[in-house]
């Protein structure tokens, strides 16, 4: 049983599954009820039609930005609007590739940022309990990511007018 300096001593973790939804990680996620000892877990969920019976969700927030320095660790799809945009605020991440879907870009994104050092990466969602239990750890010494901007306007104007 939890004590009030438990339930302070929580980290909080927003899951974030983007608009699609992510059925088999909430529902992992939802029906560990050993993680709630140690985090205090919020689930977006999407469009997704599992509803979530343990925990704290919501299917989408137009002020989600305003609201992320409110968590500790970010669990999310490997959608890259979501990824980048945490990573832009400094924030640490575990990513866990959406393999449910048709394509496949979700496994090579999070390749990539599991190989730059920019995320934590759970490759698959059987083992979602063990990477949110070692968060801590596995988002630790990341790589800071610098978004650098896209600049090649002008390379394109004298590609398009000497050609």
């Amino acid at each position: 049983m939890l004590n009030l300096q438990d339930v302070y001593n929580r980290k909080r973790v927003l899951v974030i599954t983007g608009t699609t939804g992510f059925d088999s990680l909430i529902q992992a996620i939802d029906e560990n009820r050993e993680l709630e000892n140690a985090y205090d877990i919020v689930l977006q969920i999407g469009e997704g039609t599992y509803k979530p019976k343990h925990k704290t969700y919501f299917e989408f927030d137009n002020q989600l930005k305003q609201k992320i320095s409110e968590y500790d660790f970010f669990i999310t799809h490997a959608g890259a609007g979501t990824i980048f945009m945490l990573l832009e605020y400094g924030k640490r991440v575990l990513v866990v590739p959406n393999t449910d879907r048709a394509d496949k870009h979700q496994i090579e994104l999070a390749q990539y940022v599991g190989s730059s050092h920019l995320c934590a990466v759970c490759p698959d969602v059987a083992s979602i309990a063990e990477h949110i239990e070692n968060i801590n750890f596995t988002t630790s010494g990341l790589h800071s990511y610098e978004k650098k901007e896209f600049s090649a306007a002008r390379e394109i104007l004298n590609y398009i007018y000497e050609s």
